[in-house]
């Protein structure tokens, strides 16, 4: 009965609404990255179940601790009432013979802004299982991206203007800095911002150097820049000690993604002191091409947070990167309305 299975998944992206036009829905409750999974408890307790937290529960990488990239909530559809439902993020998985073709619908701001919706429909808890081994990447993506985006609209409330018009002059990009980032130390092609915190200490950096060519974005091109301008910039507490990746017991990851319909070398990994001391963390960046200039680009977040949590904290660093715009981009030819002059008349 599974053969069409594969064949026949619908992913449709529906805009959820509100019913009645003017109404205005309560702010969305939760924390920033939590999810609410509405399941029956036969089938929470089912492989497909079991598939669904696997998927929304896996360690975030680049973390030097055990992190979800989401913590999960559940609930039956029975409890799913008025205080749950203006959750943030929420998973609706609902199993049914009547579903023969699987159904993966997406929306937005149903009872509660801003908030994220996917519901799952499918025939049986094998089928479910099929579905997330195919599209459940893409479900995990929706969310995630969704949540950036919130905190990138939230972020232009608290921007560091300042450190963002220095950062243009020197660089001529723009990036929206947290306004919480406020101590700056400037180097060669480089310029470091942090909070300065005790607890948890959150840096960004920007660095550039001359484009040469592809093999600019390889991964081991990238961190042996990376490590030459930390180890030039950022000296550690002892003398003689200075940041660096961490190469021994994690490798870094790289990805090529596109930023603005341009290509953007993404690099996260963890970071450590050498030559004494024992701070570390993780870092994320994204590397990417100042035409104009013919210039590599580089924009780093990373945290340090010793025994606590770095997850929501390295995802607001990449969220404000996220927010970079190169020379190109800020000097783009906007479109332009031209109306023609009304003629005289006598």
């Amino acid at each position: 009965m599974y053969k069409n299975f594969a064949l026949t998944i619908v992913l449709s992206l529906i805009l959820f609404s509100c019913g009645k036009s003017g109404v205005v829905l309560p702010s969305a409750t939760g924390t920033r990255y939590e999810i609410l999974v509405v399941m029956d408890q036969t089938a929470w307790k089912a492989p497909g179940g079991r598939a669904l937290v696997a998927l929304l529960d896996q360690d975030m990488k680049a973390m030097p601790q055990a992190e979800p990239v989401l913590s999960i909530m559940y609930c039956q559809p029975k409890d799913f009432g008025d205080i749950l439902k203006p959750s943030r993020n929420i998973l609706i998985t609902e199993i049914n013979p009547r579903f023969e073709i699987p159904k993966i619908t997406y929306g937005r701001n149903t009872w509660s802004q801003p908030q994220s919706i996917v519901k799952i429909e499918v025939a049986s808890d094998s089928a479910l299982t099929v579905l997330l081994k195919e599209s459940g990447n893409k479900v995990l993506d929706y969310f995630l991206t969704t949540e950036r985006n919130r905190q990138i609209e939230i972020g232009k409330n608290y921007i560091n203007h300042k450190a963002k018009n220095e950062i243009e002059t020197i660089f001529g990009i723009q990036v929206d800095i947290p306004s919480e980032l406020t101590k700056v130390t400037k180097g060669k092609d480089f310029y470091w911002i942090t909070n300065d915190h005790h607890h948890t200490r959150k840096d960004m950096v920007i660095y550039s150097y001359p484009y040469r060519d592809k093999n600019t974005f390889t991964k081991e091109y990238l961190i042996a820049k990376r490590d030459s301008f930390m180890k030039a910039n950022i000296p550690g507490e002892f003398e003689g000690s200075y940041m660096g990746t961490e190469l021994v017991h994690y490798q870094p990851i790289l990805r090529e993604i596109n930023v603005n319909d341009t290509y953007c070398a993404e690099l996260s990994g963890l970071w450590r002191m050498f030559n004494g001391g024992s701070m570390g963390g993780p870092f994320y960046s994204h590397t990417r091409v100042d035409e104009i200039n013919q210039r590599v680009i580089t924009v780093e977040g990373f945290v340090f947070a010793p025994g606590a949590k770095k997850r929501n904290h390295i995802r607001q660093l990449e969220a404000a990167i996220y927010t970079v715009k190169l020379p190109q981009e800020i000097n783009a030819i906007k479109e332009v309305s031209v109306v023609a002059d009304k003629k005289d008349t006598k």
